[in-house]
């Protein structure tokens, strides 16, 4: 394998490389690929805690600290204590971050919902590690006081680490990665409860165990009767949309500091004050946002680099050399993991889930990181275990860290579940039955467009409309993704911007006469994966139409921006239905009334052909039932229009049949022929559709090879608009002051040509014969007008443009 000649019409090339050995296509793009297996970044990423403690190994006495010199100068100098003092403080603000981040309300809803999985992941492999530890752990010097702790935490699952490590592969949407952490948060709070009794078993005398849990009871209720009242009137004294003050932050990260100095002051886990503290702070924003935005990068790249070289500086590998006492704790350890293993298949088959799946939960489970080296570094330090023991421990969690990773990252894949799932489109959508949109909302400012757009759809008892009104948060100063109902029986003290949209809609919805439901949500992720979650809910609900919003990046929402484009793209790509991507220009300036009897809508629809501008015309087809919208259908004939599919073009006629037959005798369509030989009259008729119109329709892509088009593709800005919805939506349209709606049908669904000839037989039917003549008319002359009925003719730019209004 090596040399490939590519030989077409079009491609004549010599390819020289032996590295290629598989073709994957042969087409007009020819793609070859290696039999390698490539880890993503977000593998490498995750792996880089590894490599930090690598480096604390080859500093330690394994490697460059057995040199005296560099001891006596490096290892040995007063830096050391920095450095040891600044890992100390990584550790603190790891578990008090980790903390702030964890979702409050969450506990009860995992407890609930996973008790059965958490409880079976954590007790099977702490009962087989105890077994085997009962066994072996004489053989191991100075473990007996510490063999217990060492089952527990091998079968705990960490919390704080599975969500990092989660985040960082982008599993944190998905199926696995939400049952491993609410399994996580149940384990993270039986691991606090045993942190809180443990001076009771382990103090020489009754009279010091009493006293550590009366300190430990008193600094709970200073916690939940001082610092928590503190905390809330700092959040009412943020004003909303505005920063949070530098001394507010300062000063609680201070306060992370003092309780965790006053917890170890009691010979207590320091990290038991930082978590104390961390659980007051509500997550998200204002606060909890603004913490973890200020101090979570100076914690990543700053405090842990010196926590994990401060750990493995403590590892000494000549020192093993107890191979049976090794052996021993190796049983211990891998029984646990192993134990989880088992446990993970047994659970999971409740859930009815894979057996490669069930391994790959185990792999989740089995992430160990900082709380794990926190808990075995504070051992060394009180001389718990000896310098074998603590490297063993570090060793292999170490070892068991980088292979499941890596693995998670190969094996796991849920996009390959969203490409299965096809739930329908607004053409195949049941008449007089419930027309399901669920409407993506980020700002406030964007209300007034939904709600317009909304009304438009026309609807009404009989063809009922539920909207449900998703607002689409980013995950900041959260560990994990929130998708809930916003629930509208709670009273706030203060209304943040949720509370803004959803009373807009619920108010709309209550004047609609029971023809407009509400179904409101808020979905809280990172808008990398946030399309896992909007296609999740769109299948749980059978939804035909996703509206999502276009914001244009400026000033103030470069960033942000670029984040939305990605997400628009990713639900375009895996969307299970009818995707609209909605350009809202005008915002808050809609000039007509609120009333349904003072509504006035007017939509320019732009058809061309494909089953993007056919699914415009479906829900088009819904609007021209209002009485208060005006519609206005432009099809345009390119020159050199070349059809890729017949079946294409047997349901573009099809398609507008049908709607010329409804709407026959409607004054409020009318319908343009438009023929465009050349770029300057494609774009002077998109000209002509902005003017005295509130919205433009049109489909993102049309599967035709016209010259026209790719003429326009180098100027296009915004992918996720298409071609012809990126110029309309430019601001050299209208001054930028026409809103586009963009539609993409499901690209999972194919065509059945049972299903064309169909159509096309029902079509015949029902359409009349006017309609049927002019769909089948030539149009070569100069000046075609034609009157259908007794309707009345406008003709503009007799060349290229023929109206008609369809009246009886």
């Amino acid at each position: 394998m090596g040399t490939f000649l590519l030989n077409d019409t079009r491609h004549r090339h010599w390819i020289e490389d032996d590295r290629f050995t598989t073709c994957v296509s042969y087409n007009e793009s020819t793609k070859f690929s290696y039999h390698a297996i490539n880890l993503d970044e977000e593998a490498v990423s995750s792996v880089l805690p590894v490599v930090m403690l690598q480096s604390g190994i080859i500093l330690g006495p394994s490697f460059l600290g057995r040199i005296k010199m560099f001891d006596a100068y490096v290892t040995g100098g007063r830096g050391m204590v920095f450095a040891h003092a600044a890992s100390t403080i990584g550790g603190i603000y790891f578990v008090f971050i980790n903390t702030v981040k964890m979702d409050k309300g969450m506990i009860p809803r995992a407890i609930k919902k996973t008790y059965s999985v958490s409880l079976t992941v954590f007790i099977v492999p702490l009962l087989i590690s105890l077994v085997v530890g009962h066994r072996e752990q004489y053989k191991i010097p100075r473990i007996h006081d510490q063999g217990i702790s060492i089952s527990f935490v091998a079968s705990k699952c960490a919390y704080p680490v599975l969500v990092d490590a989660i985040s960082e592969l982008k599993l944190l949407n998905s199926e696995l990665g939400q049952l491993a952490i609410s399994s996580a948060l149940l384990h993270e709070i039986l691991g606090l409860l045993r942190l809180l009794m443990a001076p009771l078993s382990k103090a020489k005398y009754r009279s010091v165990a009493i006293r550590i849990e009366l300190s430990l009871c008193a600094m709970s209720l200073f916690t939940f009767l001082v610092l928590w009242p503190t905390i809330q009137w700092i959040i009412r004294r943020i004003p909303e949309r505005k920063p949070v003050k530098d001394f507010y932050i300062v000063a609680i990260l201070t306060g992370a500091l003092v309780m965790a100095v006053a917890c170890d002051s009691m010979r207590v886990n320091y990290t038991i004050g930082a978590a104390m503290l961390g659980i007051v702070i509500p997550a998200g924003p204002p606060l909890g946002s603004a913490l973890v935005e200020k101090s979570e990068a100076i914690l990543s790249n700053f405090f842990l680099p010196f926590f994990y070289i401060h750990v493995g500086q403590q590892i000494d590998i000549y020192s093993i050399n107890n191979w049976r006492a090794f052996a021993a704790l190796e049983l211990i350890i891998m029984a646990a993991y192993i134990g989880k293993v088992v446990a993970s298949i047994l659970a999971t088959t409740c859930f009815r889930t894979s057996f490669r799946n069930a391994l790959l939960f185990s792999c989740f489970v089995n992430i160990k990181g900082v709380s794990e080296l926190v808990t075995f570094l504070r051992w060394r330090q009180r001389e718990l275990i000896d310098v074998q023991t603590y490297s063993v421990l570090v060793l292999t969690n170490l070892a068991v860290t980088a292979i499941v990773t890596p693995l998670i990252s190969v094996y796991y894949n849920p996009q390959r579940r969203l490409e299965s799932i096809a739930m329908g489109t607004l053409q195949t959508a049941l008449p007089d039955s419930e027309l399901r949109i669920l409407c993506g909302i980020h700002d406030e400012d964007h209300i007034s467009g939904i709600i317009h757009l909304i009304k438009a759809s026309n609807p009404t008892e009989m063809n009922p409309i539920c909207a449900y009104v998703v607002h689409l948060v980013e995950l900041v100063g959260r560990a994990a993704p929130v998708v809930e109902n916003y629930s509208t029986q709670k009273t706030k003290a203060m209304a943040n911007s949720t509370d803004h949209i959803m009373r807009a809609v619920i108010k709309y919805a209550e004047g609609s006469n029971d023809a407009v439901t509400i179904q409101p949500f808020i979905m809280i992720s990172p808008y990398e994966t946030m399309h896992e979650s909007i296609c999740k809910l769109v299948k749980d609900n059978c939804i035909t139409l996703i509206l999502l919003q276009f914001i244009p990046p400026n000033e103030e929402t470069e960033g942000r921006a670029a984040c939305l484009h990605g997400l628009n793209n990713n639900v375009l790509g895996y969307a299970p239905c009818t995707v609209g991507i909605f350009v809202d220009k005008r915002l808050n300036n809609y000039s007509n009334s609120a009333k349904p009897a003072n509504f006035c809508y007017n939509v320019a629809v732009v058809f061309i052909g494909g089953p993007d501008d056919r699914e415009a015309m479906a829900l088009v087809s819904h609007m021209s039932s209002n009485p208060g919208v005006r519609i206005t259908l432009s099809r345009i004939y390119l020159e050199e229009n070349l059809v890729e599919d017949e079946d294409d073009k047997c349901l573009d006629e099809v398609v507008m049949n049908d709607f010329m037959a409804s709407n026959f005798g409607n004054p409020n369509v009318v319908c343009r022929r438009i023929d465009a030989n050349d770029s300057k009259q494609l774009v002077n008729a998109f000209r002509s559709l902005v003017s005295d119109n509130d919205l433009v329709i049109v489909g993102r892509q049309q599967p035709f090879s016209s010259r026209l088009l790719e003429e326009t593709k180098p100027w296009v800005e915004y992918d996720e608009l298409g071609i012809i919805g990126d110029m309309l939506a430019s601001a050299d349209f209208a001054e930028g002051m026409v809103s586009v709606l963009v539609i993409q049908s499901v690209r999972i669904l194919k065509k059945d040509p049972k299903t064309v000839k169909a159509l096309s037989n029902s079509s015949s039917n029902k359409a009349p014969k006017t309609v049927k003549a002019l769909s089948n008319s030539s149009s070569n002359c100069d000046i075609d007008i034609r009157t259908l009925g007794k309707g009345e003719v406008e003709a503009s730019d007799l060349r290229t443009v023929k109206m008609y209004k369809l009246n009886p």
